[in-house]
């Protein structure tokens, strides 16, 4: 579920998404249930990067999603990388002044 509060700085999410994950990865990408892809969304939803072949876009590898009536627990794939999660959510209740809780699933 995309975050939803109308308070929140979707600019700085992504800022803080590049500098804990890396360049390729964004926070703009939300779920097409008609089509079942992973599709650009005009508010942070779920933490991707474009997955390409040979240059390539076959979808994106999801790594994360923010869910929650207000989008404010984020769900990490990715035990092995849970230190950055850990970063990131850090990061993030001290940059925005929102609570959010981390929740590794896998």
């Amino acid at each position: 579920m995309p975050l939803k509060r109308s308070n929140v700085d979707a600019g700085q999410i992504e800022a803080l998404v590049k500098k804990h994950f890396g360049e390729g990865f964004t926070c703009f990408v939300t779920r097409n249930h008609a089509s079942g892809r992973y599709v650009k969304a005009a508010s942070p939803d779920v933490l991707a990067r474009p997955r390409k072949v040979f240059f390539l876009p076959l979808g994106y590898e999801v790594i994360g999603e923010f869910k929650s009536e207000n989008g404010d627990v984020f769900e990490f794939y990715r035990e092995w990388e849970a230190d950055r999660a850990r970063a990131f959510v850090e990061e993030y209740k001290r940059a925005l002044g929102h609570d959010l809780r981390l929740q590794l699933i896998g």
